[in-house]
């Protein structure tokens, strides 16, 4: 060690070298060290054949994990050390890692002896050690292949691992889940919506896929995220608050006043309700923060105690009145009503419309059997609607086997597309199918507003990828769709006075009174959203129709301000949920649909 640590301070430095390194090192925003740092550091780098890129990424690493050493001379040397002992590593480690690769080895082949001594001479499993296939590299996946003339001990296999379950859906590893076996109620309809006034007719209208356009404002195609400027962020929610500030004005008629200004007598202002501490917001710790050009952004806490009612969370934009006797608090008295959203005018739809749908995930969590997933197709086979709008995770991240990765020699991809190619094969070709991707969906960019879901290899033509959120229109009724449960977030948040009977109701409200789909700020640490892709295409254009929430809460269907609002549950969770609608052409949506939740 020491004739190699003197031979790297006997190097003499390059200039061009040492520039290099000083590049490199002043990108992560590291001081340049002095000139005798800069001997040793260059002669080290010619001995051990480091590239001056290499070097700043290595010790990075190296001095984030002991303690962010300062690249001196006392750091280089450990540095140094920790190089060599890595270089002149002891034979027997060698030996030992050569030893255990080795026995892993005997024991696949004593594995598939045992398995040939039960298979026939002719089976497709009982391979000649000559004929194994070789070795794969790390992340190369090899899609097994299903003999078609099944053996002994294949269909012995076969029965133990499924229940006539979809090869294409499963992992080559899934078994039947216990859970769902024991699942009760199957087919039982737990929620309905306008019952008695809507005679429904299932069924596809016609002999071709329907139809589905999507609104100026849904996404359509990928973009770069993680590349989000903490000014972009502001100036995105500055002008969420300008837009939404310029609505309420123009409503009632109004001008607000700058809350951070003194006022004795009564005043309006309109801000975005925050929180003061950590934790969930209460009562106390409400506070409301104003635009840039009305108040350079200032927060002023807000008195709730003369308020007989509010509804309030984070990220909630409103219009208050009330006074502000010091500039320091302000007291309302009352909360502006907000403003609806427009619907475009249009012609009624003319003719009816059936729609199924679900949310993921489909498959329990003691299981990769999509054995939910499967069941519905059926269901779908038999009532062939219009419209199936499936929305994800279809390869969900938080399922145990997939944290694990243990999903067979499958890519997460790979499975995904077979659910979407097994989907397409099993739908009746008449009823149009609608994907909705979901953040966690473990093939999918986890962002939002998420793109559409890709298909590069295989294409389908009754399929629409739409992303999340979306707005679709299918013979003139307007479809709001996201798979994100906000519902559950925003009732994680939201703090009521007096405790409100019909909380869905409202939560659900929150969306259209705030004109977009995830009106949470900051929000839940399960989504990543891109503020200033959130201002394109994460609002409403115009009122829906049908605004479907899947959600982790309870499912129901409600009427929230003349827009039948649907939380069909989720597929693959319990006794997993889904839903059934039937749209009768007419102007008055609201009151000519028809929607049951049943259990799968």
């Amino acid at each position: 060690y020491f004739i190699q640590s003197n031979l790297s301070q006997a190097v003499p430095m390059s200039e061009s070298f040492a520039e290099k390194v000083r590049e490199e090192l002043e990108n992560f925003g590291l001081d340049t060290p002095d000139d005798d740092v800069m001997v040793k550091l260059t002669g080290l780098c010619n001995n051990l054949a480091i590239k001056p890129s290499d070097f700043a990424d290595e010790w990075m690493a190296f001095s984030v994990n002991n303690s962010n050493l300062d690249l001196d001379m006392d750091g280089l040397t450990k540095f140094e050390r920790f190089k060599l002992s890595k270089t002149h590593q002891s034979p027997a480690v060698k030996k030992e890692r050569k030893s255990v690769v080795n026995a892993t080895t005997r024991i696949g082949d004593l594995f598939d002896d045992i398995l040939g001594a039960y298979l026939p001479e002719t089976s497709p499993a009982r391979t000649p050690k000559s004929q194994k296939r070789p070795l794969e590299s790390p992340g190369t996946f090899r899609v097994p292949k299903v003999s078609k003339t099944p053996t002994r001990g294949a269909s012995q296999v076969s029965r133990v691992m499924s229940r006539d379950l979809p090869s294409s859906l499963s992992p080559i590893n899934a078994s039947p889940s216990q859970t769902y076996s024991q699942r009760k109620g199957s087919g039982e309809v737990v929620a309905t919506f306008n019952e008695g006034g809507v005679k429904p007719e299932w069924g596809t209208s016609g002999e071709e896929c329907v139809t589905v356009t999507t609104s100026a404002t849904t996404l359509t195609k990928p973009y770069q995220f993680m590349f989000q400027k903490l000014s972009a962020k502001s100036e995105a929610l500055d002008e969420h608050l300008d837009i939404m500030g310029e609505m309420l004005a123009s409503h009632h008629g109004i001008q607000f006043d700058n809350m951070s200004i003194p006022a004795q007598g009564e005043c309006r202002v309109v801000g975005r309700v925050c929180c003061d501490s950590s934790g969930k917001m209460n009562a106390s710790s409400v506070t409301l923060e104003g635009s840039l050009e009305l108040c350079n952004g200032r927060r002023v806490p807000v008195d709730l105690t003369s308020m007989e009612r509010y509804a309030l969370f984070p990220g909630q934009i409103v219009a208050m009145e009330g006074t502000n006797p010091t500039g320091r608090k302000f007291i309302p008295t009352k909360i502006l009503d907000a403003v609806p959203i427009k619907k475009i005018s249009a012609p009624p739809p003319s003719e009816s419309v059936t729609i199924l749908g679900a949310c993921g995930p489909y498959t329990s969590q003691d299981s990769l059997s999509y054995e939910p997933l499967a069941d519905l197709l059926k269901k779908v086979a038999e009532e062939s609607p219009d419209v199936l709008v499936l929305m994800g995770p279809f390869v969900d991240t938080k399922h145990s086997l997939v944290e694990k990765c243990d999903v067979g020699e499958m890519s997460l991809g790979a499975l995904f597309e077979s659910q979407i190619t097994y989907i397409a094969q099993h739908a009746p070709p008449h009823t149009r199918i609608v994907i909705v991707p979901s953040q966690r969906d473990a093939a999918c960019d986890p962002v939002y507003p998420q793109p559409p879901a890709s298909l590069p290899s295989s294409s389908h033509p009754n399929i629409t990828m739409v992303g999340d959120p979306a707005m679709i229109s299918v013979k003139g009724i307007n479809i709001a769709i996201t798979s994100t449960d906000v519902l559950f977030h925003l009732s994680s948040e939201e703090i009521s006075h007096p405790p409100g009977a019909d909380r869905m109701g409202r939560l659900a409200g929150h969306l259209l009174q705030q004109h977009n789909f995830y009106p949470l700020a900051p929000p839940s640490e399960e989504v990543n959203i891109d503020q200033p892709h959130f201002i394109k295409h994460a609002f409403f254009d115009s009122k829906p129709d049908i605004l479907i929430l899947p959600s982790d809460l309870r499912y129901f269907v409600k009427n929230v301000s003349d827009t039948v609002v649907v939380n069909p549950g989720k597929l693959g969770k319990g006794s997993g949920t889904y839903f059934k609608m039937y749209v009768k052409g007419s102007e008055q949506i609201v009151n000519s649909t028809y929607v049951n939740v049943v259990k799968i």
